[in-house]
């Protein structure tokens, strides 16, 4: 057997192990039996979740559930894959997936950094930059920002002299990737917030959008301000080669069908502003009875139903639906909303176990504050180490607890979290996008990423906090 597949199997081993055995451990605290069976599951999936697979491991864990007891597995099954979260994650993948392929992201991108007023700026040029990438990744998609956006920029200050490793390339290939990122996490609809919002949403708690899209632009594009600030008066680093006179390719015109889907775009993002915002006006309460879903819906159902000068269908559904969706975060969801629901569950004990085990650390002096600095401070920590869904719905699951007791709306704790986990820059293994910066061997090394990476999430940790004890008490 090769070595590869051995310590895949083992590892699988493990976890399966602690799926089935874990329940038999005598009760902790006021967990009952069955909790115990529903957290050996839980922690089992975790560990499968981060070393081995996605997909698999969620399908065992809804069959344990069922053959636990906690329900049947014909119930699991219809609440794990029909639930609204999971529904609206496919809606609204392959939405994006017609924005990304119609190459707006790149005509978006060359319009901003082609500005004539940064010529001879260095850093506003480079705010352009960085500017370019949010955008792109809240219109469009985290990954084509940032790829889109490092050629561009690796390209520029290839013409301009940069060498690798030195510090003001590195020091925006970082930048960019979290720029990305944050506009990525500017709109609730996006997991893994959308995944958050479904949880809050079964709870009874109404995510305001308008609330939710100023904290968090406070929190991504702040954290970026701040982040040139640094680089321009602490780093400092060798800027001298960005005077020299360039040219950015010009932007190149969008076509009609781009012009169509960007309109498309704009219209989607504010229907679910009106729906939020203005829910007691008659389109408001309109659009409430279409939900998120059924929004994302109808405007599939237009894209789908029109037809081209030539005959041809607008979009491709087919072509959407096999390249676009995320399948393994919605395999991993099948499971996660479920078992989330159920870790929460009164009649199990774990939540109850959880609160007075922490009760030493959020319970007495520390209060709101200490709780939003270490909430903040665990996502961030933990989405650097796992998939950022699977990070925010752990942070989730232990916080949500504490909300009542602190008298913090659990809607500041979606947007909060869900933010904060796209904070996922410093090691491969976050995100994709944090993989791709890693194998950019020709300008960065992995000690060069570190070096500002850390510092940068660090960036966040702070701002992100201070926004939550601040800005989040009011719009939430």
């Amino acid at each position: 057997m090769a070595a590869k597949n051995k310590s895949y199997y083992i590892k699988s081993g493990i976890g399966i192990a602690i799926m089935v055995f874990f329940g038999y451990i005598p009760p902790l605290g006021a967990i009952t039996p069955m909790g115990m069976h529903v957290l050996g599951i839980y922690i089992g999936l975790l560990y499968l979740w981060s070393v081995v697979d996605v997909i698999w491991p969620s399908f065992m864990g809804l069959f344990m559930l069922g053959l636990r007891g906690y329900a049947t597995i014909s119930d699991l099954i219809v609440s794990g894959w029909g639930n609204a979260t999971n529904v609206y994650i496919v809606l609204i993948c392959i939405f994006s997936y017609f924005v990304t392929k119609s190459g707006v992201s790149d005509i978006l991108v060359n319009k901003i950094i082609s500005r004539k007023f940064a010529k001879g700026k260095p850093w506003m040029i480079s705010f352009l930059f960085l500017a370019a990438a949010y955008t792109v990744g809240a219109v469009v998609s985290m990954t084509p920002a940032c790829l889109i956006v490092w050629a561009i920029f690796t390209k520029y200050i290839g013409d301009l002299g940069y060498k690798k490793s030195e510090s003001y390339p590195v020091l925006m290939i970082v930048g960019i990737a979290l720029a990305g990122l944050m506009g990525f996490s500017l709109f609730p609809f996006r997991p893994p917030a959308s995944i958050l919002m479904g949880m809050a949403q079964e709870a009874g708690v109404a995510v305001p959008f308008v609330s939710f899209v100023t904290t968090s632009f406070l929190i991504g594009f702040g954290s970026l301000i701040i982040y040139l600030l640094i680089c321009k008066y602490v780093v400092r680093p060798n800027i001298t080669l960005l005077s020299k006179e360039y040219s950015f390719d010009e932007a190149d015109k969008m076509t009609t069908y781009q012009k169509q889907i960007l309109l498309l775009t704009v219209i989607l993002i504010i229907l679910f502003i009106i729906q939020s915002a203005f829910g007691t006006t008659a389109i408001g309460s309109f659009l409430s009875k279409f939900g998120t879903s059924g929004i994302v819906l109808a405007m599939l159902t237009i894209m789908i139903f029109i037809r081209t000068k030539n005959g041809e269908p607008f979009v491709d559904i087919i072509d959407a639906t096999r390249f676009g969706v995320v399948w393994p975060v919605f395999y991993l969801l099948t499971i996660g909303m479920t078992i989330g629901v159920a870790l929460s569950d009164n009649a199990l004990g774990i939540g109850q176990t959880l609160a007075m085990a922490l009760d030493p650390i959020f319970g007495r002096e520390g209060g709101p504050v200490l709780f939003a600095a270490m909430t903040v401070f665990f996502t961030i920590f933990t989405t650097n180490f796992m998939y950022n869904h699977t990070a925010a719905m752990i942070v989730y699951n232990v916080a949500i607890l504490y909300c009542g007791k602190l008298n913090i709306n659990p809607a500041l704790l979606v947007c909060l979290i869900g933010v904060s986990s796209n904070a996922s820059i410093i090691f491969p293994s976050a995100n994709p996008i944090a993989a791709v910066m890693h194998g950019m061997k020709d300008w960065v090394t992995a000690k060069d990423i570190y070096k500002y990476s850390i510092p940068l999430a660090i960036a966040v940790w702070i701002v992100a906090s201070l926004a939550w004890i601040t800005v989040g008490n009011i719009m939430f």
